[in-house]
């Protein structure tokens, strides 16, 4: 009888560990791990985007050409050209943009970059001057004025929603959304939506 008990026991154990693991679920990461998250988020869009040594960067986000103001209505219809998208990236993007917020200037993006403020950008567009002559001038690698949105992920982060617009021209520019999935520890685009073209 002890013989049949032991031999059950053991075989128990063995289908205990030959069955698969329970994973747990990831805790909340922290700020600066979001952060970091978001940078590669940027660094593998800005790859997909541009062959370019260095882009110039505004140094605040936007969701649109005019800003965040109208970041809810565009997420509804962005979602209509991104299928596979999760519920929570996009309500993470339309959280996480709920104004303009600053750009840290120690990213890490695979590329060199330059934070644009708007008061500098108004000088090279001020009277008495070519702005994008101006702007080339200073800046003759870069393939225009981008602009970014903060970044909306998952639960799991492992799929995130970005806005790219850049302006190269008074009547050069587009603007995308970006559908980014993480597979086995890299960003990677999987859909852009165009939004805008100029």
């Amino acid at each position: 009888m002890l013989k049949k008990i032991t031999l059950a026991l053991l075989v128990l154990l063995f289908l205990a560990a030959c069955g698969p693991t329970p994973t747990l679920a990831s805790p909340t990461p922290s700020a600066d791990q979001v952060q970091l998250e978001e940078a590669a988020v940027y660094a593998a869009m800005l790859k997909d985007m541009f062959s370019a040594p260095m882009v110039v960067i505004m140094d605040t986000t936007s969701t649109d050409p005019g800003g965040v103001d109208n970041t809810a209505a565009t997420v509804e219809s962005v979602m209509k050209n991104l299928p596979g998208i999760d519920k929570s990236t996009a309500e993470s993007f339309k959280t996480r943009n709920d104004k303009s917020y600053p750009l840290s200037a120690d990213m890490k993006l695979g590329v060199q970059y330059v934070l644009l403020t708007q008061t500098e950008m108004n000088r090279f567009f001020s009277q008495n001057q070519d702005g994008w002559q101006a702007f080339y001038k200073n800046y003759p690698d870069a393939p225009g004025i981008t602009s970014l949105s903060r970044v909306g992920f998952n639960e799991t982060y492992d799929q995130a929603l970005v806005y790219e617009g850049t302006q190269s021209h008074y009547l050069a520019g587009a603007g995308y959304y970006f559908l980014m999935v993480k597979v086995n520890g890299t960003w990677t685009v999987s859909i852009k939506s165009m939004t805008w073209i100029s």
